[in-house]
């Protein structure tokens, strides 16, 4: 049986903040970063992309762009919604977990575009101390 040194519940408990930003003609572009440094890990949970009200009636096309860095030039924006004032103007993510930074570009239409969700934080594992794993 191994028993090893435990960490209190506040700690394992992955911390969350809301973040939000909008696209439109002027801003046609928002690249989302971790806002803790340190030894955390950080995923980006999308839930909405939704059309302004004062949107107009024409199709506005959301893509993620590939990061800069990336050697393989030839990985192209994904798509992920297509959003039109009278036809589909939102739509809801259910599990779209994104690693820092994530760019997004409003590639066709002109906005406004909201985005949101959270940005979820776990400590990762620690260093373990001496002598705290017990076998027997």
């Amino acid at each position: 049986m191994n028993l090893s040194s435990t960490s209190s519940a506040a700690e394992r408990v992955p911390r969350a903040m809301l973040w939000g930003c909008e696209l439109n003609q002027e801003k046609r572009t928002c690249t989302v970063k971790a806002q803790k440094e340190g030894k955390q890990d950080c995923k980006l949970l999308l839930s909405t992309i939704c059309l302004g009200e004062k949107a107009k009636e024409e199709m506005n096309l959301v893509e993620i762009l590939p990061p800069a860095c990336q050697e393989d030039k030839k990985t192209k924006p994904i798509t992920i919604a297509s959003l039109q004032a009278s036809v589909l103007p939102m739509v809801v993510f259910m599990g779209l977990e994104l690693s820092p930074p994530v760019t997004f570009q409003l590639r066709a239409g002109s906005g406004p575009v909201f985005l949101s969700g959270q940005e979820c934080y776990k400590k990762k594992g620690g260093k373990r101390r001496g002598g705290s794993e017990i076998q027997s």
